[in-house]
């Protein structure tokens, strides 16, 4: 039986904007007969305000904050969630590299915690999306998030640190990723093919671990995609 796991920013809509109703229109379409399951770096929350509830009650589970929240939605009950508190020496680390980045601009709320992670951004949250646009072009000329990504790996080796969206870090313990989704569909479906969409899925991105997961175990696919029209047409296409 097959399993379809989507990710939010950057494969089913624009990174932190809202799904249009003509596309969930065509991905409802789509999805009227398959088992969906949205696999989020993000929590509740935000996917609820990107993905519309059409969609997210026809879905048959919500993986969030790197899947360290589930939510049954055929039963509107949460199955697990994870808890962790970052050691204050990481916190200090952040702290100094949001004091000390050479990018010019802060907006607020730059360590965000979520349910067994933390996500951290030296534009902060609060950006718009001019302001992320604005970072996410000057981030890839001066690589500061995998400048930092590689400080916080090196000296905390029990943590996982990958990109995610446009302006971000997530920051969560090893193991504690976005594979949990698909371990916990293998585990409790015999025989699960399990199909995974996301816009990371390149080792140091957020999507990297769930796709590792799926070769390593060899029972699906993944596809590395750039927005909600590629998306599409791969579902169209192959499925």
């Amino acid at each position: 039986m097959k399993f379809f796991l989507f990710d939010i920013d950057g494969t089913l809509t624009p990174p932190r904007k809202a799904m249009e109703a003509g596309e969930a229109m065509r991905f409802l379409s789509w999805m009227s007969d398959k088992n969906v399951y949205i696999v989020s770096g993000s929590d509740r929350k935000k996917a609820m305000q990107q993905l519309p509830l059409s969609i997210l009650s026809r879905c048959n589970g919500v993986f969030c904050s790197m899947a360290n929240e589930y939510y049954d939605n055929k039963k509107d009950i949460m199955i697990y969630k994870n808890s962790w508190s970052a050691p204050a020496e990481l916190l200090n680390d952040l702290n100094s590299f949001l004091l000390n980045s050479e990018y010019d601009t802060r907006t607020g709320n730059h360590i965000e915690h979520r349910p067994g992670m933390i996500n951290f951004s030296i534009v902060g949250r609060e950006a718009d999306n001019s302001e992320r646009l604005r970072y996410f072009d000057w981030d890839k000329k001066n690589k500061e998030r995998e400048s930092i990504s590689k400080f916080i790996r090196s000296r905390y080796k029990d943590l996982d640190v990958n990109i995610g969206g446009q302006i971000s870090i997530d920051i969560n313990p090893k193991g504690n990723n976005k594979s949990q989704a698909s371990k916990w569909i293998r585990e409790n479906n015999e025989n699960a093919e399990i199909i995974f969409f996301g816009d990371k899925c390149f080792k140091g991105g957020n999507d990297y671990d769930i796709c590792l997961d799926i070769q390593e175990n060899k029972d699906g696919c993944f596809w590395q995609v750039d927005g909600l029209e590629e998306t599409m047409k791969i579902l169209t296409k192959e499925y």
